[in-house]
């Protein structure tokens, strides 16, 4: 999807700028909504489509996943309203501020993306484990899982705390903006090992059909925290006081994500 981003992107930017880059990214999307469709319903050999076999309504089933899905999809949606009042935040701080979180958040992502990569493994393992009856294996899967994402994003965390100022430099010949921005992830990266620990935690206990209980502590932590301290601090020390308040939250989310997966019940 990346990759058919960037093409479409950069053939109607030219055109249409901003519009014609959001409409790039949505025919990405389309384009790799429609092939995995395909690939799922025709190609699989275990999850295609197939006519001889019967598919009766299972309310048991429904019920199951609307339980774990629900949870999930409304923190998905509060965690969006949150970016948005952060935005609200910043806004009154000036372009250089919105500029310079914005590509700070770019390049925070590098971080964080290998996160929920391990993540998305540990949802699997986890739910195959409890599936075959193995919930000691599944316990140590979901710890093994949370070690192995906290040692990952803090290696990335250390060496993007160095190279950022060099990916600024990329992003825009803004001095102010490379400045200030490099200042804001540096004070957020000091919370990269509670941020691997609350991600990976959280897609172990979702594996285990624990949705509930991780969308809260994300929602009291994002909510009451991020958003309570950054209202607090902006207003004396700008973005870098933003970022601070993030980087706490972060601290705080990790360490009741790691405390509920190890009191949860295997």
């Amino acid at each position: 999807m990346c990759g058919l981003d960037v093409i479409f992107n950069m053939l109607l930017i030219r055109f249409w700028g901003v519009p014609g880059a959001a409409l790039g990214t949505a025919l990405a999307t389309a384009v790799i909504c429609l092939a995995k469709l395909w690939a799922v319903c025709f190609r699989s050999p275990c999850l295609r489509i197939n006519q001889k076999e019967p598919c009766p309504y299972r309310r048991d089933i429904l019920s199951r996943m609307v339980t774990i899905g629900l949870p999930m999809g409304f923190e998905h949606i509060a965690i969006c309203g949150a970016m948005i009042l952060s935005t609200r935040i910043i806004a009154p701080l000036g372009t250089v501020a919105m500029a310079a979180n914005s590509i700070a958040v770019t390049a925070e992502s590098i971080c964080y993306m290998p996160g929920y990569g391990i993540a998305n493994a540990a949802t699997t393992l986890v739910g195959q484990s409890i599936g075959a009856g193995k919930k000691t294996l599944a316990k140590s899967f979901s710890n093994l899982a949370t070690l192995l994402g906290c040692v990952i994003m803090t290696l990335a965390g250390i060496l993007m705390y160095f190279i950022c100022p060099g990916i600024f430099r990329m992003l825009t010949p803004d001095l102010q903006v490379q400045t200030l921005a490099s200042l804001a992830l540096r004070i957020e990266l000091f919370a990269e090992p509670f941020y691997a620990a609350s991600i990976v935690a959280s897609g172990a206990l979702r594996g285990a059909g624990d949705s509930l209980i991780p969308c809260l502590l994300n929602l009291a932590s994002i909510w009451g925290v991020r958003l309570t301290v950054s209202v607090a601090l902006v207003g004396r020390w700008g973005l870098p006081g933003v970022w601070f308040a993030m980087c706490l939250e972060l601290c705080v989310r990790g360490i009741l994500l790691v405390y509920r997966q190890q009191r949860f019940r295997w």
